[in-house]
């Protein structure tokens, strides 16, 4: 747990990441309870539960200055809580609803969400295709599937000006190459910002989505 914390703020560091000692312990309160929770849950992998902080923290935080813009943000299938659990302990004022349709996992999240204390944060155990509420103006989807099934959706959850972030590795042009007709047709732009992983230096391509005008 030491080593874990220690390469968070190494890698928070990396990223330009004003943080203190609340922050810190939120996340140690967030590793406790996910290693009380291995082997219960398949929350993430047996290799990555001993480097949750390079493999899921802090790639969720390499959104951070795209996601801190936002107010009502979705999490679509976050299952252990990422990217939007990392994000919102850094960026406390975000509405965050997350989507997670099997039980144990958004029983998880609920967990997380009162032992992290945060507030305006609301897990949603069912589909996100079957949500009627307010709109968001920011999805988040992380180890989700293509960007082509989840056009549509996108579309009917997000606010007219709204904004997607997918987490992505590079050779994501063909991926967005096949989803073009659909991004076209709902009005789209779709930006891609390659990058690195903090530490690992692992290959990562944000891909931003836009709704409002077509992508070319």
């Amino acid at each position: 747990m030491v080593r874990e914390i220690a390469e968070l703020e190494q890698g928070m560091r990396e990223l330009g990441i004003i943080f203190d000692r609340a922050v810190i312990d939120k996340f140690n309160d967030y590793l406790q309870l996910l290693h009380a929770s291995h082997g219960k849950f398949h929350l993430i992998s047996h290799l990555d539960h001993k480097r949750v902080s390079r493999r899921h923290f802090l790639p969720s935080l390499v959104a951070l200055r795209y996601v801190e813009k936002h107010n009502r943000v979705c999490d679509i299938g976050s299952g252990a809580g990422f990217p939007s659990i990392p994000l919102k302990i850094l960026i406390p004022h975000l509405d965050l609803v997350i989507f997670e349709s099997q039980r144990k996992k958004a029983d998880f999240l609920e967990r997380l969400i009162d032992a992290l204390r945060l507030e305006r944060a609301e897990v949603v155990n069912s589909r996100a295709e079957d949500y009627s509420g307010r709109r968001f103006d920011l999805g988040l989807l992380k180890a989700v599937g293509t960007i082509k099934k989840f056009v549509r959706l996108l579309d009917s959850i997000l606010e007219a000006d709204g904004e997607a972030i997918f987490y992505k590795t590079f050779g994501v042009e063909e991926e967005l190459k096949i989803a073009r007709g659909f991004l076209n047709k709902l009005r789209f732009t779709a930006e891609v910002m390659k990058t690195h992983t903090p530490l690992e230096k692992r290959p990562l391509a944000l891909v931003i989505l836009r709704k409002g005008r077509m992508t070319g």
